[in-house]
């Protein structure tokens, strides 16, 4: 579980970096074109780290999704089926593992 959520952490560290430049390049008039607007990147990111944080058990006994019976063993490392919906944007990029999809 912990590599997955390792995973969903870096992306999310892609994600922010990417929208520090757009956020960046809105303030100073550069136009260097970029992949997601800053302010609603900015919310997705802290959603998705909401999510996460909220989500963090599950799998192990003690989570949200435990309690309803919708949660994977340990060592599916997904958790819930949260967190790998919160996975799924992040299938092309390096270092997801397929059996981390929904």
């Amino acid at each position: 579980m912990d590599r997955f959520v390792q995973f969903l952490r870096r992306q999310l560290d892609v994600d922010l970096e990417l929208l520090r430049i757009a956020r960046q390049n809105a303030e100073t008039g550069t136009t260097r074109p970029c992949l997601i607007t800053h302010i609603r990147g900015f919310r997705e990111c802290e959603l998705k780290t909401r999510l996460l944080t909220t989500h963090r058990s599950c799998g192990s006994g003690g989570g949200p999704c435990d309690a309803l019976g919708e949660s994977y063993p340990p060592e599916d490392e997904r958790g819930c089926p949260t967190r790998a919906l919160l996975g799924l944007p992040y299938a092309d990029r390096p270092g997801y593992a397929p059996r981390w999809r929904p």
